[in-house]
């Protein structure tokens, strides 16, 4: 038998038809009905192919001329349906069968794996919200600039009406000045008398070194000391910072009771506090020192209290103090010379002791040269002689002095003159104005309670008449420093609102932006949007550097680029990859800072999308002062994500072959007027020279290059 024979009329067959007994009505229905659906199955395929040749943008266009061949054979089972109810040409339907099954299988067997990846398109809905959502965030950034230039306008004025206050209050100042030093003209020889007791007394209770000590409240570490506190303990500054608690260097009977006054400061009980104690030097003696210490809480920050604490070296006025008895006589000498009257209180038996000069000012009410009652009627009748507006401020300088609440008292006050009537005195040339200066000499070594105390009376008539006139002067003077401090602080308030307001906005568009790409299953978008993440957090660092600088014009640069490219590698890099960050202190404004945040993020997001392709690696990143002029900036890494050498005429600027971030790199670099150079050599390296910005003052070049 042929192969045409057993494919068109095999031996021994009959045709369809003769199953159906010939019976017209069956014959027709099936011929019909293999004709209608065979014709439907060729009209879908054309259908299909039509639709997928005129969509050019169609994913997966093989699945289509798949669904035509499949669909197409179908359609040929029927027509040979029709065929062998007339004639056996089964062989020849059997083989379209057989290619009609094996198109099905193919075609399901590819069917399936597809499905999850045409799920996973966006649908147009989803297309549309995105849009949306895109284009509310642009028109709210919009809004957030118009608002800026808004402020700003705001800004440039108050700085004009500061700018002709300033110039007003400048004028008056001069003129008062001028006043002044014609007024110090006058009184400069009255000044030059007291001018050298004043200096050795001044050196004697001012020229004492003040240590300062900055205390975390809540472990009690000593975070920063000075070089005066170190000396005062005989210890390095080095082994106290950071290492040594506040209770470990005060002395072991004075901890409980130093103890008690922390706890009221840190419960609010009391705002601060001054207190004497002893402190253990390290070769164990002790010392004696004058704490005054205050608690900063510093409201709306993340950071805790800080414990502020500034000590004074007593202890020299200590041991002076025991010397001082030693030398009582040939004190009183000098007094006499220098017409000082002396006087002096044993307050552990009541008893006062004046001198002679000190009796006369009194008028002869308190006797000279012995011990007399202080509850007694000469002490009484003595208060009589002071001017009744100063006699409570005198009583309480006194009082601090018995109770030993104060180490040193000065005060100054009225005294009526020996010769005036005590009937017809007035605030006029009856009065005299005594310097009084006393001081604690001796305190029982027990319950440390003062037993003995010493003072001088001076008269400073003459100096207190030219204190009142200087005083009158200066009142006049803060007046006006008041006002100008007033507006300073004005400006500086709005310019602080207007970072804080852009570095929140700039916030809201990072939060927004991560949580569109937290919702996108394109990888592609989805790391397009954390790019443009990466940018907006640089902007915002910027204006929160700004934010919390002391002139709202400048910062350092080197803390703001460490803060930036950890925050970057935190939120885009395996745990892998780490930073070697080596930058030079360097001082900057907004016009520098913004392009080179953006720069740098660009080099750095750009080496963790290439240059580790296993998730392991290290970033460079530093920058110093160059010899010749200007700054040198390197970001560099040690991957293997770019080829050694880029093909002839592409663009290789920061790693980039084409697109935006070529774009991006090479318009931050030009707009800061500098060069850049790459170097594919075990990584990627970006060598970036900028000029040096105009408002750093350092100007020091730095060491060797960082690589």
């Amino acid at each position: 038998m042929s192969l045409t024979d057993w494919l068109l009329d095999p031996s021994g067959l009959t045709p369809h038809g003769f199953c159906l007994s010939w019976l017209p009505g069956l014959i027709w229905l099936h011929a019909g009905s293999d004709a209608v659906i065979g014709l439907s199955y060729f009209s879908i395929p054309l259908a299909l192919a039509w639709f997928v040749r005129r969509r050019n943008d169609l994913a997966y266009r093989w699945v289509g001329h798949l669904f035509v061949a499949f669909i197409l054979a179908c359609g040929l089972t029927h027509v040979f349906s029709i065929l062998t109810l007339w004639m056996p040409a089964y062989g020849i339907e059997g083989m379209v069968k057989l290619v009609t099954a094996l198109l099905s299988v193919a075609t399901a067997a590819m069917l399936w794996p597809l499905v999850p990846r045409v799920l996973a398109l966006p649908t147009p809905a989803q297309l549309g919200r995105l849009n949306a959502e895109l284009t509310r965030t642009i028109e709210e950034q919009e809004h957030t600039t118009a608002l800026l230039r808004e402020s700003e306008a705001k800004v440039l004025a108050a700085n004009s009406e500061l700018e002709r206050r300033v110039a007003d209050r400048t004028a008056e100042l001069r003129a008062a000045n001028a006043q002044l030093t014609e007024a110090l003209a006058e009184r400069a020889a009255a000044l030059e008398a007291l001018a050298s007791s004043e200096a050795e007394y001044r050196a004697s209770f001012e020229a004492v070194a003040v240590g300062k000590v900055q205390v975390d409240p809540e472990t009690g570490l000593m975070l920063r000391v000075n070089n005066a506190f170190a000396r005062i303990l005989g210890h390095d500054r080095a082994d106290l910072a950071g290492r040594v608690r506040w209770p470990e260097v005060l002395w072991g009977e004075d901890r409980a009771a130093e103890g008690v006054e922390f706890a009221r400061l840190l419960s609010g009980e009391a705002s601060v506090y001054v207190r004497e104690l002893r402190f253990r030097r390290q070769d164990g003696t002790p010392v004696w020192g004058r704490v005054s210490a205050t608690l900063v809480r510093r409201a709306g920050a993340r950071l805790p209290p800080l414990l502020l604490a500034v000590v004074e070296d007593i202890d020299t006025m200590h041991k002076t103090a025991l010397a001082l008895k030693e030398s009582e006589t040939r004190l009183r000498l000098a007094a006499e010379g220098a017409k000082l009257g002396i006087w002096e209180l044993d307050l552990s038996r009541g008893l006062c002791w004046v001198d002679r000069r000190t009796a006369e000012v009194t008028g002869g009410t308190l006797p000279a040269e012995t011990w007399f009652p202080m509850a007694g009627p000469e002490y009484a009748a003595w208060a009589d002689w002071i001017h009744p507006d100063d006699r409570e401020e005198r009583a309480a300088g006194l009082k601090l002095l018995q109770t030993g609440a104060a180490e040193l008292v000065q005060m100054q006050y009225r005294v009526r003159r020996a010769e005036s009537d005590p009937d017809t005195a007035e605030d006029g040339g009856d009065w005299i104005w005594l310097s009084h200066r006393s001081a604690i000499v001796a305190r029982d070594p027990v319950t440390w309670t003062p037993t003995r105390a010493t003072g001088v009376l001076i008269d400073v008539t003459e100096r207190a008449a030219a204190e009142a006139a200087l005083r009158e002067a200066k009142s006049d003077l803060e007046l006006v420093v008041a006002e100008r401090t007033a507006a300073l602080r004005q400006r500086d308030l709005l310019l602080r609102e207007v970072y804080h307001r852009v570095k929140n906005n700039l916030q809201v568009i990072d939060g927004l932006v991560m949580m569109q790409a937290l919702q996108l299953r394109d990888p592609d978008g989805r790391q397009a949007l954390m790019g443009l993440r990466s940018r907006v957090y640089a902007l915002g660092l910027v204006h929160q550097q700004l934010m919390t600088s002391s002139d709202l014009v400048t910062f350092d640069i080197a803390p703001f680029l460490d803060e930036l490219a950890r925050n970057i590698l935190q939120a885009g890099a395996d745990e892998d990859v780490t930073l070697d960050i080596a930058v030079c202190p360097l001082m900057v404004n907004l016009d520098f800072a913004i392009p080179l945040g953006l720069l740098v993020t660009e080099l750095i997001t750009n080496s963790l999308k290439h240059a580790f392709p296993d998730g392991r690696g290290t970033i460079t990143i530093a920058m110093r002062r160059r010899e010749e002029g200007g700054v040198l900036l390197v970001v560099a890494d040690d991957g293997d994500g770019m080829s050694a050498t880029p093909p002839a005429g592409e663009d290789e600027v920061g790693g980039y072959r084409r697109g935006l971030g070529s774009a991006i790199v090479k318009g931050l670099v030009a707009q800061l007027d500098g060069t850049i150079a790459m170097r594919f050599d075990k990584g990627t390296r970006a060598e970036i020279i900028l000029p040096t910005p105009a408002v750093d003052v350092a100007g020091i070049p730095g060491g060797n290059e960082t690589s």
